[in-house]
């Protein structure tokens, strides 16, 4: 794949043409905020590689959108040798694809089949748009690492690389589905346990299938019992009944109870003797006669007999009270036998009998353990199936393990960690650098650690030299790809020093005639210049006759648009 000419239909945008071999340079002057993607601040470097971008199916820049809604922009590219044409709107929303309407859905499923990358493969997280910025890195957040462009991960990261480089993938591939499917089964004992009936079993700290072993056998239990379960349908009736004929026992009982203490006193009262004798009482009488007439003392007799009448009279009365009670406590007595033994005819009518309301509370107590138990089963069985799993997947990745080591041992990216340190060398002398690929043996969806260094490269130009090389070694030795053309925009050389700048140019000098491949970068005027200062004339000739085009900040029309884009 290889660039022809970017152009619009309005006739203030600067058209860019690229050269059909080698370096084409875009310098401008005047930006800002070269960290900017090319769309407030800038003169239109960064936005003509976004433009490019917006062409080949990228997502629409909003800014663009709000400026320039309508304006058709058009890229010129050839495919093997095949020249098509792609014009998208401003907003995005307009597609043409050689010259017929289609669609950004459309237009990446073509560049999909019939772009420069082999996606026969159908290899997950690799098309077109994932691929491409690896040949044009067009935000910031492209340019922090060489593996990892724009918010992908490390595997998606590793992956595309990988591809790229020319690494074998299935092994790549296959740790990373078997770290997925072990993700899966985790989730899924997980759910498994979020189970209303399991959560209890787990809440209460009990082990699933100890919990089962002693279902099994209370519902062995509770199955007899249901078996040998005789149901009277009036059991509460009757049990009421004996109830109510227990209170009536009850109260039978007191009423005994108080006639035995009423004949009980009467019995004390008939055995006690009075206090005073019938002596005592003479003598007394006698003593007196001193003091009262004879005639006062003369009755004592008649006195003695009238209170021994009264007395016999008393004890008659008691013993018939007495009498009456005695009669009464038998009927009482006859009453509370009557009522036992009809109490007792009902409680035997009960013998070996339940309510039919304990048999339902029996029943649905056997419904829950056995649902309970067929929960357990049905997971303990899936646990163990998934068990198997694991350990098939953990004795796959053992042996995918030693594969991955055997692979690594056949160093696969030597030729490119050659041209990289090659490379490295001419632009940071003394400095080690290299490509270097570990086996990953964690529980991770990493199946190798691929590394890019430079010593030093926490300086941001040394970091951004070493994605340059890399850009460049997949550009010119990478694999699985017919890309005619690499991209570097002017964010990429802000930071490295003129010199090892103006080495890399040189480099350029020297390797890409002949090799039929495109190298597009763009500068700006203070960065093409300082580099000048260390390249021979013969070198700065073939830099300038390399510039296609000019961009200058000073007024709107030496933009890229040719008129105001953003603030």
């Amino acid at each position: 794949m290889k660039l022809i000419e970017l152009s619009c239909d309005q006739p203030s945008f600067k058209t860019l043409h690229f050269n059909p071999e080698g370096l084409t340079l875009i310098v401008g002057d005047g930006s800002k905020n070269d960290s900017s993607e090319g769309s407030s601040n800038g003169v239109g470097k960064t936005l003509s590689l976004g433009l490019i971008h917006l062409c080949l199916g990228a997502q629409t820049n909003p800014k663009l959108a709000a400026a320039v809604p309508d304006w058709m922009f058009r890229l010129d590219f050839s495919i093997s040798g095949k020249t098509h044409v792609i014009e998208r709107s401003g907003n995005g929303k307009i597609v043409f694809r050689d010259g017929k309407k289609s669609n950004v859905t459309e237009l990446r499923r073509w560049l999909n089949a019939k772009g420069p990358f082999n996606l026969e493969k159908e290899i997950p997280g690799l098309t077109f748009r994932s691929l491409f910025p690896r040949f044009a890195r067009l935000k910031q957040s492209d340019c922090n690492e060489p593996i990892i462009t724009s918010s992908e991960k490390d595997y998606d990261g590793l992956i595309r690389s990988s591809f790229l480089l020319g690494v074998d993938t299935s092994l790549a591939l296959s740790k990373r589905q078997s770290k997925l499917d072990l993700d899966s089964i985790n989730t899924s004992e997980k759910n498994w346990k979020n189970d209303k009936i399991l959560h209890e079993v787990f809440r209460a700290g009990s082990k699933p299938k100890v919990r089962a072993e002693w279902l099994e056998r209370e519902l062995g239990r509770i199955k007899a019992d249901l078996d040998a379960f005789q149901v009277a349908e009036d059991y509460r009736q009757i049990e009421l009944s004996a109830g109510e004929l227990t209170q009536r026992l009850r109260e039978n009982e007191k009423k005994q109870e108080i006639i035995r203490f009423q004949i009980n006193g009467i019995s004390k009262t008939l055995t006690q003797h009075p206090d005073i004798s019938k002596d005592d009482l003479l003598g007394l009488y006698e003593g007196l006669t001193s003091i009262f007439t004879e005639d006062a003392l003369a009755h004592f007799d008649a006195v003695e007999e009238f209170h021994n009448s009264l007395s016999a009279n008393r004890k008659k009365r008691l013993e018939l009270d007495k009498l009456e009670l005695q009669r009464e406590i038998e009927g009482l007595e006859g009453r509370r036998n009557s009522i036992a033994d009809e109490r007792d005819k009902l409680l035997q009518s009960l013998q070996g009998k339940r309510a039919l309301d304990e048999y339902a509370a029996l029943a649905q107590k056997y419904a829950v353990f056995q649902e309970e138990l067929e929960r357990l089963r049905e997971f303990l069985s899936y646990s163990s199936k998934l068990q198997e799993r694991v350990q098939k997947i953990k004795e796959k990745r053992i042996e995918e393990d030693r594969k991955a080591s055997e692979y690594e041992r056949t160093d696969p990216l030597e030729p490119m960690d050659k041209h990289f340190k090659e490379i490295a060398e001419l632009m940071y002398p003394g400095l080690p650098a290299g490509i270097v690929m570990e086996n990953n043996t964690g529980n991770n969806q990493l199946r190798y650690d691929l590394s890019v260094t430079i010593e030093g490269e926490d300086s941001d130009g040394i970091n951004a030299a070493r994605i340059i090389i890399f850009d460049w070694l997949i550009a010119m030795y990478g694999a699985n790809h017919s890309m005619g053309f690499l991209w570097h925009d002017n964010r990429l050389f802000a930071h490295i020093d003129p010199l090892p700048r103006a080495k890399w140019f040189r480099y350029l000098f020297s390797a890409l005639p002949g090799t039929g491949k495109q190298y597009i970068a763009s500068l700006n005027t203070e960065n093409y210049a300082a580099m000048c200062r260390h390249l021979t004339e013969n070198e700065q000739e073939q830099l300038e006759s390399s510039i296609r085009l000019v961009l200058r900040g000073d007024k709107p029309t030496n933009k890229l648009l040719g008129v105001q884009f953003g603030s």
